[in-house]
């Protein structure tokens, strides 16, 4: 079983019960994945910052580089995310949009005054991730019902068809086999036409304080500590339609399913960052860094709700009142992440790259079920480490107190075997105005591409799509 979250893509399998839901690896990956990063002008050269990190932002990308500044700075940006996910399910296409603006970082740095060197200390706001997603699909399926994903025909089975959602929507009949074993009769099975739309919002964000000092001449070391927090929300509308008129026999004259389901989720945790950075020369700077693994808690409230049609006007809604709800708790710890970075001035130009390794297979849930726990044996098997390679140049105008930026990001799928179309890309560029070295306004603008799917229920429901996202990220930088 393999789905590609970057997508952000919601895994909820309907298991046998409408009572019921679970989590999978991907909700793991969710909220260990980091987004575009923190600040305008990062987002304009291809986020390859670990190198250079000279302003408050460094709190995320490099806690070292804070070591460079000599000014106190105040920093307060915003972000715009638009997605649009064109699907395909068995050849018919759909399109869905959705967008999410946010308060992408508040903060500020201040240097201490030292005999030596440096010492900068710095605390504030970052929006780490953004979860906004939708997807929509409608398509014949000529293979497969969901319906024999709740009561699979000829199947027997000693648990109580009670809270069984094909069998209490008269979807499914059972015929007792004994007093505590039932047989499930079954006959809708395929040749349906499927439809749904699902909204996902959300994200994590981080509160951290943080500094950093120049234990060297040209050496610079720093830390930063961080709060996580975030929420998560999902909602999926799903309909089956037997619009052939198939099914037609009584007390199968089936004629339509709508299922409603949401998922409500908090994040709480904490994680740490790492930096080293190292002036060269006045031309070049050589940054590391690492993450450690964010220690996350999860609480989900997920709620479900199933309704039939029949030809002969007959209708069933389960629960009947209002959707049934149930609350879970668990644990993520994310793998840890290690950043190295590069740049290089020549003349007005300053070239910046980027390498970040990060071994998925290190995810793990924590203090859960043991069916949850269990899937840390498939986190081994499903995810790989990964390089993202992100890369990025800044022309300065000096007479024009301006800076023009590009880049480009190409960001490996976690998944095992995914091809390289599912590797998230996004084409970046930014400009900058400095105001006589005291005020900075910088815009950021990324573009992204890839390919992911999801399945409703097995394999024979896959929606295949293809993801583009447009971010914008704007900053103003006061230094006093």
């Amino acid at each position: 079983m393999k789905k590609n979250i970057f997508s952000t893509v919601i895994i909820v399998l309907l298991t046998f019960s409408v009572s019921s839901f679970a989590q999978f690896p991907e909700d793991a990956l969710r909220y260990s994945t980091l987004g575009t990063g923190v600040g305008a002008r990062s987002l304009g050269l291809g986020m390859a910052y670990t190198g250079i990190s000279n302003d408050y932002t460094a709190l995320f990308w490099n806690p070292a580089g804070l070591g460079q500044l000599d000014m106190s700075e105040f920093s307060f940006g915003l972000s715009h995310l638009s997605s649009k996910d064109n699907s395909s399910l068995y050849g018919n296409e759909k399109s869905f949009s959705t967008s999410s603006t946010k308060l992408n970082n508040f903060g500020v740095a201040y240097p201490f005054p030292t005999t030596r060197g440096s010492m900068v200390f710095a605390a504030g706001y970052h929006r780490i991730n953004d979860f906004a997603g939708a997807l929509s699909f409608s398509g014949f399926n000529p293979v497969s019902s969901i319906i024999q994903n709740y009561a699979r025909h000829g199947i027997s089975t000693t648990k109580s068809p009670k809270g069984n959602l094909a069998w209490e929507l008269y979807l499914a009949n059972i015929d007792s086999l004994s007093p505590n074993s039932f047989v499930f009769d079954s006959r809708i099975q395929d040749s349906v036409t499927q439809s749904g739309k699902i909204l996902e919002s959300g994200g994590m964000n981080n509160w951290s304080v943080g500094g950093a000092m120049e234990a060297a001449k040209n050496l610079y070391v720093g830390m930063s500590l961080n709060i996580n927090t975030g929420s998560y929300s999902w909602q999926r509308s799903y309909s089956e339609q037997d619009l052939d008129n198939i099914y037609r026999t009584l007390p199968f004259d089936f004629r339509s399913l709508f299922i409603d389901q949401t998922i409500s989720a908090t994040v709480n945790g904490f994680s740490a960052k790492f930096g080293m950075l190292y002036r060269m020369s006045d031309v070049v700077r050589i940054g590391l860094s690492f993450k450690t693994p964010s220690w996350l808690t999860i609480e989900e409230t997920f709620t479900s709700q199933g309704e039939s049609f029949f030809d002969n006007g007959d209708n069933f809604k389960y629960p009947y009142d209002k959707p049934s709800k149930f609350k879970t708790k668990y644990d993520v710890v994310s793998p840890f992440m290690f950043s190295s970075g590069v740049s290089y001035i020549i003349q007005d130009l300053m070239l910046t790259a980027d390498l970040e390794y990060t071994d998925w297979t290190q995810m793990e849930f924590r203090n859960a079920p043991e069916d949850l726990i269990s899937y840390n044996t498939d986190i081994k098997e499903m995810f790989q480490p990964t390089v993202n390679l992100r890369g990025g140049a800044e022309y300065e105008l000096p007479a024009m107190g301006m800076r023009l930026r590009g880049g480009f990001a190409f960001l490996p799928s976690p998944y095992k075997d995914d091809p390289s179309s599912f590797a998230r890309k996004y084409i970046t560029a930014g400009v900058g105005f400095i105001v006589q070295d005291i005020v900075a306004f910088d815009l950021g603008y990324a573009y992204g591409f890839w390919d992911s799917f999801r399945v409703n229920y097995d394999k024979t429901s896959r929606v295949d799509e293809k993801i583009k996202t447009h971010n914008v990220v704007a900053t103003v930088t006061y230094r006093f």
